[in-house]
């Protein structure tokens, strides 16, 4: 599996995990504060990127691997958050 796909799907869990999270625990917290705590875990996760064999220079940079995952991470933070925060 080439780097990207192990970056992204990395994104991808630490998302699903927020996504989880934020549904259920923080159901009384304003939306604004859970945005922000995603934006920090987004920042947050580039630093767990490189312990499953990503180097982070070649894909150009904390700044790269971060616009290249946030779609990833959103996608399924938004989709667990929505349906664990209806549920719950």
């Amino acid at each position: 599996m080439d780097e990207k796909n192990k970056s992204a799907l990395v994104f991808c869990l630490t998302g699903g995990i927020t996504g989880t999270v934020a549904g259920s625990v923080l159901k009384g917290t304003a939306g604004e504060l859970i945005l922000l705590i995603a934006i920090m875990i987004i920042y947050l996760t580039t630093y767990i990127v490189p312990i499953v064999g990503v180097n982070i220079e070649r894909l150009g940079g904390r700044r790269k691997v971060i616009t290249s995952g946030m779609f990833s991470f959103l996608m399924w933070w938004l989709s667990l958050w929505f349906l664990i925060y209806n549920i719950a």
